[in-house]
């Protein structure tokens, strides 16, 4: 092996080291809020279980939040449309960029998914943002700690699940979409 494809391969596996480094350290993060949302699911008086199945979980927050699952409904919707729209344009990329320019105009008229994709996944933050901090207000924590969970999720739903001071108190205040408003 001459030095440059030593060199190659020492980059490439320190690539490797750092990118497994970083999914452990999601998958831990990922780890402790299903922990979190257990304890806090069967402080609501929902079966714990139901924070370990991905997209039911967000329905059990939305509904231990808000009482209802529309809002789930809609962040669900924004989630698809930001992944229908990112990939197809680059779906739309790869042919342009593959077809020698003859297909180059394809990009183009990716752009308006790629735009509305981007615009689903803001929205989503925010439904996310709400969702986060009406889940803390649900559970009778201040302001500033419903301002914490949109931000430090993880660590403010440990603290929410292992304080014995925290119980849960029902939808508070929330915004309604459908039905009538509190």
């Amino acid at each position: 092996m001459d030095s440059g494809a030593g060199v190659a391969f020492g980059a490439l596996a320190i690539v490797f080291l750092v990118w497994g480094i970083i999914m452990l350290f999601v998958l831990a993060i990922a780890v402790i809020v299903i922990i979190a949302k257990w304890k806090l699911y069967e402080k609501a008086g929902e079966p714990g279980w139901t924070a370990i199945i991905p997209v039911y979980t967000l329905f059990q927050q939305v509904k231990i939040t808000t009482g209802e699952y529309h809002l789930a409904i809609v962040w669900v919707i924004l989630m698809g449309i930001n992944t229908f729209g990112t990939t197809f344009q680059s779906i739309l990329n790869i042919i342009a960029n593959t077809s020698d320019g003859k297909l180059g105009m394809l990009a183009v008229i990716g752009l308006p998914f790629s735009l509305i994709g981007t615009v689903a996944a803001l929205a989503g933050a925010v439904l996310g943002g709400y969702i986060n901090y009406m889940f803390a207000k649900s559970y009778g924590q201040s302001d500033v700690m419903c301002i914490l969970a949109i931000f430090f999720t993880p660590i403010v739903y440990l603290i929410m699940a292992f304080s014995k001071d925290t119980q849960y108190i029902g939808p508070q205040g929330h915004l309604r979409l459908w039905g009538k408003k509190e």
